[in-house]
């Protein structure tokens, strides 16, 4: 099926839920560009109180980060890491680097409840060097 026919024969809700991560991962792309990546972090670990179910949310961003050009690991775990502390589930971004034969490569993976929900490919390979948690004392002012 064509990915406009799959998407209209989604129900309304899990539309609007890839429209949101789609949305969340233009934003994050574009932030990482303009803002500082503390004020981006703080940004997407603000846990608020809610608890709306997060496989779905993790559903969402997996199928628009591969549908939204120019999504990296960091882009992803960032939307993602937004998204289901907007809906209360706490989570870790971390932030790897490996060596190949070109050098250096670094690698951005998300855990939730701890397991790795995006980036998992070949993250064990990677020296995590910081996480990033999501926690209720965070937020971006105005």
């Amino acid at each position: 099926m064509r990915p406009l026919a799959t998407f209209l024969a989604l129900p309304g809700g899990d539309r609007l839920l890839l429209l949101r991560a789609a949305a969340t991962l233009v934003v994050v792309r574009c932030a990482l560009h303009l803002l500082s990546i503390e004020r981006l972090r703080r940004w997407a670990g603000h846990l608020r109180d809610a608890n709306r179910p997060a496989d779905p949310i993790i559903w969402s961003v997996r199928t628009a980060a591969r549908r939204v050009p120019g999504t990296t690991c960091l882009s992803s775990a960032l939307a993602l890491q937004r998204l289901l502390s907007s809906a209360g589930h706490p989570s870790q971004v971390h932030i790897g680097v490996a060596r190949d034969a070109s050098g250096f490569t670094a690698h951005a993976w998300l855990v939730h409840d701890g397991i790795v929900v995006i980036g998992e490919e070949e993250h064990e390979r990677y020296a995590r060097l910081t996480a990033w948690d999501a926690s209720k004392t965070l937020g971006m002012s105005g």
